[in-house]
């Protein structure tokens, strides 16, 4: 499922004095199937960039094609409407957002703090109903994906709040992904985990990833861009500046100068056996291990 942006703009309180421009001229696709980064400064952008793919919020100009469902401004979807009634085509499955969000999943920054039912299994039976699944149907999608992130039988009739920070938020992903969404985006998603638990969630994505699900994740962690993306989106003020892959995100002096961007220590410490004779590719050096398999065939080659 690819997410396609058209001259996309998006206003903060248009039309007044504190009118903001937080999304400007977006031409941008998203691939099928890939683990995407959006990154920049606060401010830049990103959240407001990633919360039109499921129409939480709407453009104020251009669009967003999401396999075929469009998300655009009120006016627009007017205008498109009036010209396929014209040529007597059906406009419903067009611009359905309830079909959008089932295809959509998007965990929020601390996504435990949305959860409110009284027990784990209840909570992420939430989703399903609300699309109509029986209950039957529900408990066996819930219990599919409780066991995806990795909660076990015997939490299921805890109330989630008597849970860990970390298992809250594995519970509060489950709802998330109960409905199979084709593409998840993570805002922050590792934010406030020390480092054991932001590895554990970011498995978790990264199993989701390959089993097909779209992942596109806002983050300021570069390690994680580095170690889990396929591509790589920065932002600057609301424009796109670069796409690129992670490794290539490093070899841009100016790009990691203008971002402030501190570089993953395996890259740095790759880029520094280059200078000294070394002929390591960025391209394949995702985290220790990898650095060190590299570095393991460049000596093999001077034995």
């Amino acid at each position: 499922m690819s997410v396609v942006f058209k001259h996309l703009n998006f206003l903060y309180s248009p039309n007044s004095p504190l009118q903001v421009a937080a999304l400007k001229d977006i031409n941008l696709t998203i691939k099928d199937n890939s683990f995407t980064c959006i990154i920049g400064h606060t401010g830049s952008g990103k959240s407001t960039l990633v919360q039109q793919i499921n129409a939480l919020l709407l453009p104020n100009s251009g669009e967003v094609n999401v396999n075929g469902i469009i998300v655009t401004s009120k006016d627009n979807q007017k205008k498109y409407k009036k010209e396929l009634k014209k040529e007597k085509k059906n406009t419903k499955e067009l611009f359905d957002i309830k079909e959008l969000r089932k295809g959509v999943g998007l965990v929020f920054q601390f996504p435990e703090y949305q959860l409110f039912e009284e027990t784990v299994l209840k909570d992420v039976t939430f989703g399903p109903k609300n699309f109509f699944y029986s209950e039957e149907e529900a408990i066996k999608m819930a219990k599919e994906a409780l066991e995806l992130v990795g909660i076990s039988e015997d939490l299921y009739e805890r109330n989630p709040f008597e849970l860990s920070g970390g298992q809250r938020r594995r519970v509060a992903i489950a709802g998330i992904i109960t409905l199979k969404p084709k593409i998840l985006i993570l805002d922050e998603p590792t934010a406030g985990l020390d480092p054991q638990g932001s590895q554990e969630m970011m498995e978790l994505f990264l199993k989701l990833h390959s089993l097909g699900t779209t992942i596109i994740m806002v983050t300021h962690d570069m390690d994680n861009v580095i170690k889990y993306g396929t591509d790589v989106v920065i932002l600057r003020k609301g424009e796109v500046i670069k796409e690129c892959k992670p490794y290539e995100l490093f070899l841009d002096k100016e790009v990691l100068s203008s971002l402030s961007i501190e570089e993953p220590k395996v890259i740095s410490f790759a880029k520094e056996l280059n200078e000294n004779g070394y002929h390591i590719s960025l391209e394949n050096v995702k985290d220790v291990e990898s650095l060190v398999k590299e570095i393991t065939k460049e000596s093999d080659k001077h034995e």
